[in-house]
């Protein structure tokens, strides 16, 4: 049995959420969450005026009602949640005035990207950090996916050749973010250099999945499912191209990306990118459903003291289950058909280089000595457990294997994914001591 939210709060964070929460019932301390307060603070604190398209403003404002109707945050978890917003809010502010002084990054060429594809915890994050060793692809940095527009200041930073003040303040914030929420390290490798998947772009579009790994916010996850996102993802594309453009990027270097959100979002990219080379990663959907349960209580506890692990089974395997069925059908209509390749987790896991030279066939390059030997160093740099393992159990969320795996029977059968038990019935817990993301 998982402890409650609470247990996994510091006592400082628990003394602060108390009288935080004692002053908050008395008009005191109120951390509103109010569009239009978030929206002037933005631009007070940038002394900008100009979002452009204000196509956010709709999920931006379903996302703060659901925040204040059903996830009953705690002090803590407003004041995060008000953080972020006004963070998001600057950056396109930011953006929109760069834009205005350099019109010519808009016309920047994307080649179509290579996009890493799979649920999360089907060995995604491996797979995409791997492929993010050649120097022919570009790639996102952790700091660059949270703070993806230069600041004024970054620009003088650059002038002086000191360190841009994005870096430092990322720096300062996973040092909080990892005091509070120790057990996350171990379920995803955070460091402000990591390369990072583009989840904290589509953010800026306030149409990320981000933001119900970290709430109970469940209207706002099923506006996620049942809207195109096709906003949030040609704001991703923006921030692509000013990324680019201020590192100086060729304009010919594709990227390599990958986000879970692609499973449900799937048909906005392919709208942006018709030709995009999908790498599609499975693994057995019982391992997943555990440990994505796993990684979203180990986030979304932080900020709530009432959430539940049974809501969070519940929820989960529910969102996974229509996601794959609705990646399964946009795959159906795609052409070419020759632009997807599907991939095993369990081969990634069994022979790295031999899964990425297929990867490498599928793109038509060849792996060269160089990117192998980059791969090499950073799986030794990067070995397994090097936080500590993920130990998870679907017995911990109140779910049966034997369940889990009829419901997304569908799935095994559809790209012939092998179990990782000699038969997942026998034990009903699936329990897993740890693994590979």
């Amino acid at each position: 049995m998982l402890p409650k939210a609470t247990d996994y709060h510091r006592r400082p964070i628990r003394v602060l959420n108390r009288v935080v929460g004692a002053a908050r019932t008395v008009g005191l301390a109120r951390l509103d969450l109010n569009a239009d307060a978030l929206i002037s603070r933005a631009r007070r604190e940038t002394g900008l005026q100009d979002f452009g398209s204000e196509d956010f403003l709709p999920p931006m404002q379903l996302l703060i009602q659901c925040l204040e109707t059903e996830a009953d945050l705690n002090p803590v978890g407003r004041f995060m949640n008000r953080t972020n917003i006004v963070r998001l809010l600057k950056h396109r502010l930011y953006a929109q005035d760069l834009l205005r002084r350099h019109p010519e990054i808009l016309d920047r060429h994307l080649p179509d990207p290579v996009v890493v594809v799979g649920l999360a915890r089907s060995g995604t994050t491996r797979l995409h950090r791997l492929l993010a060793c050649d120097e022919r692809f570009a790639h996102l940095k952790a700091w660059e996916s949270v703070y993806p527009v230069p600041w004024p200041e970054s620009f003088t930073a650059r002038e002086r050749g000191a360190v841009d003040p994005r870096i430092e303040s990322l720096e300062k914030g996973l040092k909080a973010v990892l005091y509070m929420s120790p057990q996350i390290a171990a379920v995803h490798p955070l460091g402000t250099f990591e390369v990072e998947e583009e989840v904290g772009l589509i953010q800026h579009g306030f149409s990320s999945q981000l933001f119900e790994i970290q709430a109970r916010i469940p209207s706002f996850a099923e506006w996620l499912m049942t809207h195109d996102q096709d906003a949030a993802y040609q704001y991703m594309v923006v921030l692509l191209k000013i990324i680019g453009w201020y590192r100086g990027d060729p304009e010919d270097k594709p990227w390599v990306l990958k986000t879970p959100q692609h499973m449900q979002d799937l048909d906005a990219l392919l709208r942006l990118f018709p030709n995009a080379k999908l790498v599609c990663s499975h693994r057995d959907p019982v391992k997943v459903v555990g440990s994505a349960c796993s990684m979203t209580w180990n986030a979304i506890v932080r900020d709530s003291d009432t959430v539940t692990p049974d809501w969070v089974a519940a929820e989960w395997l529910n969102k996974i289950e229509r996601m794959l069925r609705k990646t399964v059908a946009v795959r159906e209509t795609m052409s070419p058909t020759g632009n997807q390749y599907d991939i095993q987790y369990a081969d990634i896991t069994a022979d790295w280089e031999r899964a990425v030279l297929g990867v490498y066939d599928f793109l038509g390059m060849e792996l060269t000595p160089d990117a192998r030997s980059a791969m090499q160093a950073w799986l030794e740099e990067n070995r397994q457990h090097r936080h500590g393992a993920h130990r998870y159990s679907l017995a911990d969320f109140g779910l049966d294997a034997g369940e889990v795996d009829r419901r997304l029977m569908f799935y095994r059968e559809r790209f012939n994914i092998p179990y990782e038990t000699s038969n997942p019935h026998i034990d009903t817990t699936g329990h897993s001591a740890g693994e590979t993301t």
